[in-house]
């Protein structure tokens, strides 16, 4: 089966792959003049290199939601594209395609991968840093979003803030909302 596919350096403007018995690891679709990927390769889920810098790729959230389904992708390429200019482009990137530890020519850090959450999902991170300090939760968060389940909680008035807490030691397993939580203030 064909695992490896160069069509660089083709002036093609569009490009599809057949869904049936297609295996593709690496595709190599650079310097071409390619518009749009929509439709075209989130069938690729073993894809594991995508080169597709210096075409003409517009839409960046197009593109990406495209290509969230590839979780074995680790090497893409897409600079030279009229969507890397825009402003969070790299965050942008690394937050919808967790798997791709090179972009860019360049290695993906852990601190991108933090920026990137904390961009993309501010809520997720505010709840990270509530649990993680042991204070507080945001009220927006609550209930239900896949913390521990809650014992008791109180709304500070005017704040927009939850607190709420767990007895230690106790069993609530049992129960079925979960919330957010921090250590009793």
């Amino acid at each position: 089966m064909l695992q490896h596919l160069w069509l660089n350096n083709n002036k093609i403007t569009k490009f599809s792959c057949p869904t049936t018995k297609c295996c593709l690891t690496e595709l190599y679709l650079q310097n071409n003049q390619i518009t749009s990927i929509s439709g075209a390769l989130g069938h690729l889920t073993n894809l594991q290199v995508l080169l597709l810098y210096n075409n003409r790729l517009r839409g960046l959230e197009e593109t990406m939601a495209e290509l969230r389904k590839m979780q074995r992708l680790h090497m893409a390429s897409f600079f030279l594209n009229p969507f890397t200019q825009e402003s969070r482009y790299r965050h942008y990137v690394v937050h919808h395609l967790p798997s791709v530890l090179i972009l860019d020519k360049r290695e993906v850090k852990q601190e991108e991968r933090n920026a990137a959450f904390q961009m993309f999902n501010p809520d997720r991170s505010r709840v990270l840093r509530s649990v993680a300090f042991g204070r507080r939760a945001e009220s927006g968060l609550i209930p239900g979003n896949g913390g521990p389940p809650v014992v008791g909680s109180r709304t500070t008035p005017g704040t927009g803030i939850t607190h709420v807490s767990i007895t230690p030691g106790k069993d609530i397993s049992h129960r079925k909302k979960s919330v957010v939580y921090s250590k009793p203030t």
